[in-house]
């Protein structure tokens, strides 16, 4: 499980191509990764799911979708995507209420020597 990504500065470094290789040679055949990447400012998923279909894995995510204002409460709901090398070992959580496929969205997954802050940025502020 990987829970980096909240505050304003992420660990691009967590992200890329080559961590996600070094947590699948850790993974057992059968595990699944579990990143929590909610972010006030980057939309994740698509980076993600960008990764995971670079390395032939399956992604689901879920947004909770309670409502809330972060403004008042200082609280912004999560979100969470769960990626396993095939779907099988995600038992039934992709039937369950609000689990999702992802998809990476035409964006190239994030590398050592290449990320693309700006782009998640502008995902999240304008949906594009």
């Amino acid at each position: 499980m990987l829970d980096a990504f909240s505050s304003d500065a992420i660990p691009v470094h967590l992200l890329t191509r080559e961590a996600l290789a070094g947590y699948l040679a850790h993974l057992s055949g059968h595990g699944v990764l579990l990143f929590h990447i909610s972010n006030r400012h980057l939309d994740l998923l698509p980076v993600i799911a960008a990764g995971a279909a670079k390395a032939s894995l399956t992604v689901i995510a879920k947004r909770d979708d309670r409502a809330n204002n972060s403004f008042a409460d200082y609280r912004s709901n999560a979100l969470v995507a769960v990626l396993a090398r095939n779907a099988a070992e995600l038992g039934d959580l992709p039937n369950r209420r609000g689990w999702v496929f992802a998809q990476p969205q035409g964006i190239s997954d994030w590398r050592d020597d290449y990320s693309n802050v700006l782009g998640a940025l502008f995902r999240k502020k304008f949906g594009h």
